[in-house]
């Protein structure tokens, strides 16, 4: 099996260079690895390319993008880059993480004995180097003394077994979901996405071996949240359509690809979640309150029917040259 590896830059300089180690010194050498820099304003362009150069790294290539696309868009296509290749198992990096040296090696061996797994997550320890940094929760597998456990089944988009950066997965995965992922869907993060959608076409699962350290810190992109209360209703509204609906949208669309019985379950959602945007987009508070009222099972969680009403009931101060 051929293997690529994904790896999203940001002034990153400072940190990247154990990573590019643990990559470049693995037991199983990586056939690519892809890196896109979304417009670093310190040295992480340059360093890299010296150090590909100074190791001579047949297959390692750096792309800058020329504008700033975001951390969940970089990663959308570094997925499209990776369907350049003929690599058949692709690894998901942070720019700031250091892998086990049999990482490649041993999730590749599960990957080529179990036909059922597409999509395989790690264990991995936390080092957390400033009180800034956020601590993501991790989940608890009911069977993980076992080597491996499968990922459960969730209807809701906000799923994170694992990092992204523990990630291996088969090509034939992201060929299911990728030409679905609009590029207006630019809030949906990469890791819950791939996740979400591993467990709802139950072929996700967790290797129950600590094979890398997540450094936490206070430049952590993905410790960053994108809408408070105290956020402008646009910004609830463009969540509300670039994560909630797209996951929806998406994982609809690969269930009834792949005839699951599941299909119509998200499609439900789907509409569910379009309705919500519409809704939000109207500033209408009754019609917020009959959807609570008709759709209550379909919310995440209380909070976000909270959150419907309190944007609702918010109104935009007008700009001084518009009174």
């Amino acid at each position: 099996m051929k293997t690529a590896v994904l790896m999203a830059t940001y002034n990153g300089e400072k940190f990247i260079e154990k990573q590019l180690d643990s990559i470049k010194n693995q037991v199983l050498a990586p056939d690519y690895v892809i890196i896109r820099d979304d417009g670093s304003t310190d040295g992480t362009v340059e360093f890299v390319k010296d150090y590909i150069a100074t190791n001579d790294l047949v297959g390692w290539n750096i792309i800058k993008n020329q504008k700033n696309l975001g951390w969940r868009l970089n990663f959308r296509q570094l997925l499209i880059d990776s369907q350049n290749t003929d690599a058949d198992v692709i690894f998901l990096s942070d720019q700031d993480d250091v892998w086990n040296l049999k990482k490649i090696k041993k999730q590749v061996e599960v990957l080529s004995s179990h036909s059922e797994i597409e999509v395989l997550s790690s264990d991995i320890e936390f080092n957390v180097s400033t009180d800034q940094a956020a601590i993501p929760k991790s989940y608890v597998f009911s069977d993980n003394a076992k080597e491996l456990s499968k990922f459960p089944i969730n209807r809701f988009y906000n799923v994170g077994f694992r990092q992204g950066m523990s990630i291996a997965m088969k090509k034939e995965f992201i060929d299911r979901f990728i030409k679905y992922w609009k590029e207006d869907y630019d809030l949906l993060p990469h890791d819950s996405l791939i996740q979400a959608l591993a467990g709802l076409l139950e072929v996700g699962y967790n290797l129950n071996e600590t094979l890398a350290i997540h450094n936490r810190h206070a430049m952590n992109a993905s410790g960053r949240h994108d809408v408070t209360l105290k956020s402008p209703k646009k910004f609830h509204i463009q969540e509300l359509y670039a994560k909630h609906q797209g996951y929806y949208e998406i994982a609809y669309k690969v269930l009834q690809d792949n005839n699951s019985s599941l299909a119509q379950v998200e499609k439900k959602y789907y509409e569910f979640t379009k309705r919500r945007v519409a809704n939000a987009k109207s500033g209408n508070l009754w019609k917020v309150i009959v959807q609570q009222v008709k759709d209550w099972k379909k919310y995440e969680h209380r909070s976000s029917q909270i959150r419907d009403i309190l944007f609702a009931l918010k109104r935009e101060r007008k700009k001084s040259n518009e009174r």
